[in-house]
């Protein structure tokens, strides 16, 4: 596993991947929603927890 640095992390989580993604093959768009989506998921994760 691989820790990736989250430029906006609000949640100071930290990320980590499974392989070395090819991040320029990713569309921005794309990229930005990914990481949107992930942090929805984090975020209700962590609020379902407390």
């Amino acid at each position: 596993m691989q820790e990736i640095e989250v430029k906006e992390n609000s949640l100071k989580v930290k990320v980590f991947i499974s392989g070395t993604p090819e991040l320029k093959n990713i569309l921005k768009e794309k990229a930005e929603s990914i990481l949107a989506a992930l942090e929805l998921e984090i975020s209700n994760r962590i609020s379902g927890e407390c």
